[in-house]
This record gives structure tokens, C-alpha cells and sequence, in this order.
């Protein structure tokens, strides 16, 4: 496979002018090999992160961005996963070099994609969503994310008070699995939760319990835990929540 093992040396010091052209080797052969060998050899390479120091080794990174998504289009096929993982990074990149606009056409694309192979609960799914929700943010289309956390796959337990809480002026700031045990689907708002009377006021189930974590290196968060379906609804910790933090309460 040529020189293959060279290039994630290659990307890690920047060096991307290197990089391009073994990578392209490296999936032209595997394309010539087998489907399932270009499948192996793309996910080696995607799967690089594209975490960078500065602006500038972001910036430099585009075009070898750009070459895998390309290739892999051609390859693999443009509505194919590995394309569609291809696009994720050059959309992540893209993002973080203000090209906002294409980063965002991109992250739609792959969001489209993933829905019809990935069910509710899917990490992958839930990070592409947050990916899109966040460049939606940045360019003020607050419209558009009502629709993407429409269909949480939230259980029956939490689903009333996800309705309460977004009817009473809390946004969602991301839905996924922040813990790797007793954790499904946790949605997460940018308002302090009263719990209790919450918890009260609603109605809800005894198997809803409390959950407040005053963790030092790992967040602060409180809210509510079905602990049947492990799912839940958290808002800010009240030790970081200030003067202006919505409170979600009931009467």
C-alpha cells in the first residue's frame, strides 16, 4: 500500500502537501483492491481528528481536507459513509476558519445522512446534530434548531417535562451521553432546573430522581434522571448560574 504508514506522521506535524498525495494513493489502491478494503483504508484516515494549535495549521489543513472528501466522493460514492464522514471533518474545519456558510451546507448534508441510518440514540447522530446546532448559533438561525431536537427518542417518563421546559423559554445546548454508565439520552438546557418542583408540580414518575453533580473537573450540572431509562433533562449547576440564568420552575 505505498507509503500508507507514513501519513499520520505526516498530518500530526502539518505537513499536508506530503499527505495529499500518499492518502490518494492509498484509497486508489484500496478502491482497485476492494469495496471493502477502500472502506478500511478511508476509515483509517478520517478517523484523524484535525486538532490543531493555532489558526493557521487550521487553515493550512483545508486542502487535504477537501482532497479526502473528494476523492472519497469519487470513490465511495457521494451519498456513501465514508464520504459522509469526509464531509464531517472538512464541515468541522471549515467551521472553525469562519467559512461558515459551507461548513453548515455540509453538516446538513451529513445530518440528512445519518438520520436515515442511525436510530435516535445514536452517539453519532447526537454529535453531528450538536456539530449543526452550534454553526446554526453562530449565524443566528435559531429557527432551524427547533426542528433538529424535535424527535429526541426521550422516554415516556421525561417527555411532558421536556415540553414544559422548552415551552417556558429554555434552549437546548446539546443532547447526547456525557457518561459512559446508567446514561442513554441526556438533554441539556441552558437554564437553572428547580427540580424539585419539577419533580412536584408535574407529576412525575418516582423513577424521575434528582441528579446534582458538583463534579471539579468534569462539569456541574442538575436536573433529571429517569432512572428506569436512564435518560434526562439537565440544566446549570446553581453553584454557576447567574443573575440573568433563566429559572424553569412550576408553580
Amino acid at each position: 500500500m505505498g507509503n500508507s504508514h507514513e501519513i499520520p506522521e505526516l498530518l500530526k506535524s502539518c505537513r499536508f502537501d506530503e499527505a495529499i498525495p500518499l492518502m490518494e494513493q492509498a484509497l486508489r489502491e484500496a478502491s482497485a483492491e476492494s469495496s471493502e478494503r477502500l472502506i478500511e483504508v478511508a476509515r483509517g484516515i478520517v478517523a484523524w481528528p484535525g486538532i490543531f494549535g493555532n489558526t493557521s495549521e487550521a487553515r493550512a489543513s483545508e486542502a487535504c481536507f477537501r482532497a479526502v472528501y473528494r476523492l472519497l466522493q469519487q470513490l465511495a460514492g457521494a451519498e456513501s459513509p465514508a464520504a459522509m464522514a469526509a464531509a464531517e471533518n472538512l464541515a468541522g474545519i471549515l467551521g472553525s476558519i469562519d467559512q461558515i456558510e459551507e461548513a453548515i451546507v455540509l453538516r446538513e448534508k451529513v445530518f440528512a445522512s445519518v438520520i436515515q441510518r442511525f436510530p435516535a440514540d445514536d452517539p453519532r447522530l447526537q454529535r453531528v446534530r450538536d456539530g449543526l446546532v452550534f454553526l446554526y448559533r453562530q449565524t443566528g438561525r435559531e429557527d432551524k434548531i427547533g426542528d433538529l431536537y424535535r424527535n429526541l427518542g426521550l422516554c415516556e417518563h421525561l417527555t411532558g417535562a421536556l415540553q414544559y421546559i422548552l415551552g417556558h423559554g429554555a434552549q437546548i445546548v446539546s443532547c447526547g451521553q456525557p457518561w459512559s454508565k446508567n446514561c442513554h439520552i441526556w438533554v441539556y438546557f441552558d437554564a437553572l432546573l428547580d427540580c424539585e418542583r419539577l419533580k412536584t408540580g408535574l407529576s412525575l414518575e418516582p423513577c424521575v430522581q434528582i441528579h446534582d453533580h458538583r463534579g471539579t473537573h468534569d462539569g456541574r450540572e442538575r436536573g433529571l434522571v429517569c432512572t428506569a431509562h436512564y435518560d434526562a433533562l439537565m440544566g446549570l449547576h446553581p453553584s454557576e448560574a447567574g443573575p440573568q440564568t433563566k429559572t424553569i420552575t412550576r408553580a
